[in-house]
């Protein structure tokens, strides 16, 4: 399933709904940002999957409109996409109506679109493609692949001789892609020479002689070993916890 980026809320009063949350869950908003394309001042809360809420700056507005027919509530669910004009025409293709005839700016430098809330039992929903995306070049694991594309964050490398480690050290902001190695299989065929990036994220056994072999095999490799049992449910949090240390350097 497609990572759920955040949840809307339409409200009356931003400010109000602001104070509610400070008592409700401790939770301070970023600053409240005017997407004057779409006549809304909109909200973000938490990290993760976040709440927004919209609040209508003109009366022609769609959430102005909402608002008084249906009043505060939940407004929309969006999922995170890693190419959204892809999803765009997948999503036409397979019968859906976009409300809009291309992805659109929203809020946070994103690009978004809605499908029509009748195609979808009678709810709104928005894809967006994050303003901050990485390229990750994958080797031997189509698997972790398949699961890391639907972050939202990762997109296939173009350029196919470089990466980067997540490592517990601070990277220079130039640091944008990510190889993600499976080094457990390399071992398993006997092919023990280095990858052809010094830097990589390793999937290996629990046992620490596989670790420790791998260190002497790739002394100049950086290396997070990952029980292989666990990798795909948390290599996608340690990415992204990683991703957005870098977006706040």
């Amino acid at each position: 399933m497609l990572h759920v980026d955040h949840i809307g809320i339409a409200v009356n009063d931003g400010t109000a709904v602001e104070r509610l949350l400070m008592k409700l869950a401790d939770s301070a908003p970023a600053l409240p940002e005017d997407v004057d394309r779409q006549g809304v001042r909109v909200r973000f809360y938490g990290s993760g999957t976040s709440l927004e809420t919209l609040e209508a700056l003109v009366a022609e507005s769609a959430v102005a409109k909402y608002l008084a027919k249906r009043g505060e509530g939940l407004h929309h669910i969006a999922f995170r996409v890693a190419d959204v004009q892809t999803h765009f025409d997948r999503m036409r293709a397979a019968g859906f109506q976009p409300l809009t005839e291309a992805p659109v700016p929203g809020a946070s430098g994103k690009r978004i679109f809605f499908l029509h809330p009748r195609d979808t039992h009678g709810f709104l929903v928005e894809f967006c493609q994050s303003a901050k995306q990485y390229a990750v070049l994958f080797e031997h694991c189509a698997e972790l692949e398949e699961v890391m594309h639907k972050t939202g964050y990762c997109r296939p490398s173009a350029q196919q001789s470089s990466g980067h480690v997540v490592a517990g050290k601070v990277l220079p902001k130039v640091c944008k892609s990510l190889v993600v190695h499976n080094a457990s299989l390399v071992l398993s065929r006997g092919e023990t020479d280095a990858p052809r990036v010094p830097t990589l994220i390793s999937e290996v056994s629990k046992d620490a002689f596989y670790a420790q072999l791998l260190q002497l095999q790739w002394p100049e490799a950086q290396l997070v070993i990952l029980p292989e049992n666990l990798q795909l449910t948390h290599l996608p949090a340690i990415l992204l916890e990683f991703w957005a240390s870098m977006e706040d350097e």
